[in-house]
């Protein structure tokens, strides 16, 4: 068996058959992996005493090149970088019910504008959105029923705000904290 340090962090091995037999590695698909795998570990400590390398820390890549007597493993040491950890956030978005036109609109809010507590209407690219304030899940299941129900990014909704035309407008009426009492 002959080591050779090729740079820092890569390792060549040359290897013969009485070599792989003694730390049993056989890389056949009818090999048990277990063995090859304790194998293999056993021969990188046994590299890493040779060369001077300290495995702590560090994530190994053997690349075995097979031959007719024996075989060639490169061997690259490099250390382990922490992964990066990716949180993902609720996306906030803001609900807005889009009319085509202004029947389904008025109809809306001759039957059931009295369940929004608050709205503001805007005319928009020729159709006609309607921003709810304050809202329950029941006046948004009949705001489906007379217009596209859409759950929009907040940039989308401040868009529809910024160059939409108010057309209507409710506030909703809050009562006075009691807080200042």
């Amino acid at each position: 068996m002959t080591v050779d340090m090729l740079d820092t962090g890569v390792i060549l091995v040359s290897m013969g058959d009485t070599e792989m037999r003694a730390y049993t590695l056989d890389f056949s698909e009818r090999a048990d992996s277990e063995r090859v795998k304790s194998g293999l570990t056993e021969l990188l400590y046994r590299i890493g005493e040779i060369c001077g390398v300290d495995y702590s820390g560090k994530s190994c890549l053997v690349e075995a090149l097979p031959a007719k007597s024996g075989c060639l493993l490169v061997i690259s040491v490099r250390p382990v970088r922490r992964r990066r950890v990716y949180r993902i956030k609720r996306p906030i978005t803001r609900d807005v019910c889009i009319f085509s036109s202004a029947d389904p609109l008025l109809d809306y809010l001759q039957r059931c504008s009295g369940r929004i507590a608050g709205y503001t209407v805007y005319r928009y690219n020729g159709e006609y959105a309607l921003i709810p304030e304050v809202y329950s899940a029941s006046a948004l299941a009949e705001l489906s029923e007379y217009g596209r129900l859409l759950s929009v990014s907040p940039i989308a909704a401040a868009r529809i705000e910024e160059f939409g035309e108010a057309v209507l407008q409710r506030r909703h009426r809050r009562l006075p904290s009691s807080a200042a009492i």
